[in-house]
């Protein structure tokens, strides 16, 4: 009876389990279905930065310990490039731009200066709390096609500061100089807009165009 009795209690432990699976998993698909179309898309974005970041940061370090600054210097001239290319898949197309650019390839076009501008303003403020990122999304419809646009503020770390802080080595400083001419990514403090990661994807489906949110 003992036996028996354990053996129902454990029948009555699995169906209580497999019944909190079932609601777990319905309350997963629910949520899922009640996100938008837009924070959807916004999600796709920040695995796209996330992959981005840590890949490149990965290469950084490594490269540093190796051979100081001056190795960062040279992933971030030709490693980096390729990381964004690996990185601009399934239908996206992944960038990183800034009012201060070191490469000119990274000049920012109209909507992203927009951006920039609002980002900076933000900061400025002082109205966003710092562990909350800055960023602006919006569908932009440009004749028969309907593209969809993020940007997300990347803030000056401790890294970033060698390169591109108010105190960078002269050897360091000659280097970035001959290997971008037209370098303006300097005098940046810790907590700075260093710039901004900006991705885009072509929708098939037009929709109307929404303004973006800061």
């Amino acid at each position: 009876m003992t036996l028996a009795k354990n053996c129902n209690q454990h029948v009555a432990g699995f169906g209580k389990l497999g019944a909190l699976l079932i609601l777990a998993s319905m309350a997963s698909v629910s949520q899922a279905a009640s996100l938008s179309e837009q924070q959807m898309l916004e999600q796709e974005a920040n695995e796209r930065i996330a992959e981005f970041s840590q890949t490149l940061k990965g290469q950084l370090q490594a490269a540093i310990k190796q051979g100081g600054l001056p190795n960062a210097v040279s992933v971030c001239k030709s490693v980096a490039p390729a990381i964004t290319a690996q990185n601009s898949k399934q239908g996206w197309t992944l960038a990183r731009t800034s009012l201060r650019v070191r490469n000119s390839d990274n000049t920012p076009d109209a909507w992203e200066l927009a951006q920039l501008q609002k980002f900076e303003a933000i900061q400025s403020s002082g109205q966003q709390s710092v562990d909350k990122p800055i960023v602006a999304s919006e569908y932009i419809v440009n004749g028969d096609n309907t593209e969809f646009r993020y940007m997300k503020a990347i803030p000056t770390q401790e890294l970033c500061l060698g390169c591109h802080g108010s105190n960078i080595n002269p050897e360091l400083s000659a280097l970035i100089n001959k290997t971008y001419p037209d370098d303006k990514a300097i005098n940046f403090a810790l907590g700075d807009i260093r710039g901004a990661f900006s991705l885009q994807k072509v929708i098939s489906d037009p929709v109307s165009p929404m303004t973006a949110k800061p």
